[in-house]
């Protein structure tokens, strides 16, 4: 039987002579997006995971169409197409409602018809499946099962120790293992500075059965027609709900208030009274979603915030953090997936580009990734703030200010086109020795949330779309108006 994925072997570069070993820490989407995109683009990817098998766990994940792009590339267009399989596909809106559950806006699950194959919402474990086969697809070494306990470099090459005691080397080392990442401390000498928010999120994933199907108060999330997506905005608390494949997959994820101790751990499993009495006076509707949620898939995260990292690098340029170790987003973002994937791709086309400089190569992605990276970052802490004020009248006039996440500047945008167009230029300062802070250094994020900062005017988004010219995403573009039209 012929593999799916059916990936395209011209888009590897020949294995003979010299070939630069990329050593990736962390298999979770930053990580694996990384191997996967090293390898095409010529590069050894070996990837090391902690643990053997952890990726049935899991709720939900959102990528939107800057990530997407880079899944929509992969084996002409079939990943994307097995995600579909398994995601959101037949959304009309996410309904933005307060918590007394009256309408604020709907706003269109997609903005534009050719991004049905760019956007993606789904179970994490099911979602992390495939980007997993298609990487064992390209020829991606894994080493799962393996703890990182130290990061090594040395003039011309990076590695890492495991627990094990083996050493492992190449030309580069990202790590990806996620905010909880030794790297911080390894590679960049700092304390381990995890704060509480002063927020924490209950989050469950259940297939509906027959019974609940009993109970009308969550028959909208039970249709087969259609996919359903609310988010209710409370005082100091927000909640949102997804069900899709033909009303039989749920997820729900309610963030509240919190200041227990971090210390020991930061997940734990959820009580479903204690979630029931965060969220009083929230809709009967949610409530039962919680009263229907199977015991054992109920966790209670505690939101940690890091600060943004003055730097990525290490002394020797030769390791990069990537993905939430570099840059741990809050929810509210709505990008940590996203932002991850696009630091990934970004890094595998500069190493490329770079031709064997590997500290050319990580010096000049970080400076085409930290400001948009940085500010994006920043805006999960003021989005989830304006949400909480429950200042709800302020959104009569512009109800669409509501869903400031999907800003223009930030989802349409492709990141393997704006990582070719600065590395040139950006590649000549780091050679010149151009001096300055990273934020001078950096391309400027193109964008801002000041609007959000109190007196500023709410400025509509200008969703002017500028199609792209090539056979690919011709071709795609189409497919989608095409599925679009049939919904």
């Amino acid at each position: 039987m012929a593999n799916i994925y059916q990936a395209d072997s011209t888009m590897i570069r020949n294995h003979a002579g010299a070939q630069t070993t990329v050593i990736i820490v962390g298999a979770g989407f930053a990580g694996i997006t990384a191997a996967i995109e090293c390898r095409l683009n010529g590069m050894r990817s070996v990837l090391i995971e902690k643990y053997k098998d952890s990726f049935e766990y899991g709720d939900l994940i959102d990528f939107y169409p800057n990530a997407g792009i880079i899944i929509e590339r992969w084996a002409n267009g079939n990943v994307a197409k097995k995600l579909l399989d398994i995601c959101v596909r037949n959304a009309q809106c996410w309904d933005y409602l307060t918590h007394k559950d009256e309408l604020i806006y709907s706003d269109p699950y997609l903005i534009t018809a050719g991004d049905y194959t760019k956007q993606f919402a789904g179970h994490r474990g099911q979602m992390h499946k495939i980007f997993l086969d298609y990487a064992e697809e390209v020829g991606v070494e894994f080493k799962f099962g393996c703890e990182v306990i130290d990061y090594l470099e040395t003039e011309n090459t990076a590695g890492v120790e495991l627990r094990s005691g083996e050493k492992i080397f190449g030309d580069c080392v990202l790590a990806s293992d996620g905010p909880r990442s030794i790297a911080r401390q390894k590679v960049l000498h700092l304390e381990d500075k995890k704060v509480n928010s002063g927020y924490a999120i209950y989050r469950a994933f259940f297939e509906i059965n027959d019974e609940h199907r009993l109970d009308p108060r969550i028959k909208d999330f039970c249709r087969k027609d259609v996919d359903t997506l609310k988010i209710w905005l409370g005082p100091d608390a927000h909640t949102l709900a997804y069900s899709w494949n033909e009303g039989k997959d749920l997820v729900w994820v309610g963030t509240h208030k919190d200041m227990t101790d971090i210390k020991e751990s930061w997940s734990f499993p959820g009580d479903k009274q204690e979630a029931l009495q965060e969220f009083t006076g929230f809709p009967e509707q949610f409530k039962a979603l919680v009263e229907h949620t199977p015991p054992k898939k109920l966790t209670d995260y505690k939101l940690v915030w890091r600060d943004a990292l003055a730097t990525w690098l290490s002394k020797g340029k030769r390791i990069a953090l990537i993905g939430d170790a570099a840059h741990c987003h809050l929810p509210t973002s709505a990008q940590g997936g996203s932002q991850a994937m696009e630091d990934a791709t970004t890094t595998a086309i500069c190493i490329r580009n770079a031709k064997g400089d590997i500290p050319l190569a990580l010096q000049v992605m970080e400076r085409i990734r930290f400001n948009r990276s940085h500010v994006i970052h920043q805006s999960g802490i003021d989005m989830r703030d304006d949400w909480h004020k429950c200042d709800f009248e302020k959104y009569a006039d512009h109800p669409d200010s509501i869903a400031q996440m999907r800003t223009p500047w930030i989802i349409m945008f492709d990141p393997q086109v704006n990582a070719e167009k600065h590395y040139t230029a950006l590649a000549k300062d780091v050679l010149k020795g151009r001096k300055g802070t990273i934020q001078e250094l950096s391309i400027p994020a193109d964008g801002n949330f000041d609007h959000l900062k109190p007196g500023n005017p709410w400025k509509p988004f200008d969703w002017t779309v500028k199609e792209h010219k090539c056979e690919w995403c011709t071709r795609t573009n189409a497919a989608g108006r095409s599925r679009q039209s049939s919904l």
